[in-house]
């Protein structure tokens, strides 16, 4: 980052900001839809679904009295799973980042 005229860091256009953590974006759901992480994460999450699902919507399904509120609830047990095993991924994924402040520089 550049300094501005008192000396401060100054981030630069806000669109510069923005394309970075756009990219950052795609550049994180690449590394999670890489198959050897998504066949990890999608085996944690079905796993954990199947218990949820099992354990907090099991008797209504089983007795026929599940609604489409139920089957919506089934859908989240699968999915919040694996979103939070892809943080989990990503969370643990070393990287190099663009520097965030004027580190390095001395006035």
């Amino acid at each position: 980052m550049k300094r501005d005229a008192s000396g401060r860091c100054s981030p630069g256009h806000p669109r510069s900001v923005s394309a970075r953590l756009h990219a950052g974006l795609r550049e994180d759901l690449a590394y999670c839809l890489r198959p050897t992480h998504l066949r990890r994460t999608s085996r944690i999450a079905l796993v954990v679904g199947t218990l949820l699902t099992l354990v907090n919507q099991g008797t209504l399904i089983v007795s026929g009295d599940a609604t489409a509120l139920t089957w919506l609830r089934c859908a989240a047990n699968f999915l919040i799973p694996l979103v939070v095993s892809n943080l989990g991924l990503l969370g643990g994924r070393v990287r190099d980042l663009p520097p965030t402040s004027c580190e390095g520089e001395h006035p």
